[in-house]
């Protein structure tokens, strides 16, 4: 029997456990250490609530989203996505916003069960807020040029958003290897060749904002992406926000 907990994360001790998990993850699957005492953090932080899963078995945090509302973005730095992209359209927007980022489970518990409690918690977090947009950055499973190109191809034609939501990567961030003439036509052979995560988003009526951009911080490429509440699919909207 599972004895899971899904929460905002409130103690020292619950923080400092997302910041070490995001540690672990980070450095052993994306080869990059970000301090001496094995905790990942940044920032952004402070003004971010910590979503968590909990397995109370064992006194673990497995997973993580970090939740920054428009209005606790400190302007001095502004929300994570600005140190890649431009996103000046989506600050435009006047309805409440919640962009995600820094999520991971950890490695002995990536079944369906755990994605499935943080997106329910997130549910929760933006009937509570009121939020009608959330965005964030999401990565591609590889940097090689035609598997990036061939994502891209494909959201653009299928998932892309329009105008009013465009976002473009800084000049320091552009990925360089971007085929934009390639078209792909075998878009069920593409889509499946999508990380998990950004085939769960897809489903459930996200969109893509712009070209994909090359995150620094995590040698990796990204994907923006928006969901409008009121656009979600209703399967999703029925099952998370019981709408």
């Amino acid at each position: 029997m599972f004895d899971y907990e899904i929460k905002i994360a409130k103690t020292k001790e619950e923080k400092e456990s997302v910041f070490r998990l995001r540690f672990e993850i980070f450095k052993k699957e994306l080869g990059k250490a970000f301090s001496s005492e094995s905790l990942e953090t940044d920032i952004y932080d402070k003004y971010c609530d910590h979503l968590i899963v909990i397995d109370h078995s064992k006194n673990l945090v497995i997973g993580t989203y970090r939740l920054l509302l428009d209005y606790k973005v400190n302007p001095k730095i502004g929300f994570y996505s600005e140190k890649i992209f431009d996103i000046k359209n989506i600050k435009k927007l006047k309805e409440r916003k919640l962009e995600l980022s820094r999520s991971c489970i950890h490695k002995d518990y990536r079944e369906g069960i755990i994605i499935h409690l943080l997106w329910s918690g997130i549910a929760k977090y933006i009937k509570e807020n009121n939020v009608r947009y959330v965005f964030g950055s999401v990565r591609l499973n590889s940097t090689e040029p035609n598997y990036v190109s061939s994502c891209f191809s494909l959201v653009k034609q299928k998932y892309y958003a329009s105008s009013q939501f465009r976002v473009y990567p800084l000049k320091k961030c552009i990925f360089k290897g971007l085929d934009k003439k390639l078209k792909v036509t075998e878009y069920k052979d593409t889509f499946l060749k999508l990380p998990a995560l950004v085939k769960g988003y897809l489903r459930s009526g996200v969109k893509i904002c712009g070209e994909p951009a090359w995150n620094p911080d995590f040698g990796s490429v990204v994907l923006f992406i928006i969901l409008d509440i009121e656009n979600m699919s209703k399967t999703y909207r029925r099952h998370f926000l019981g709408l």
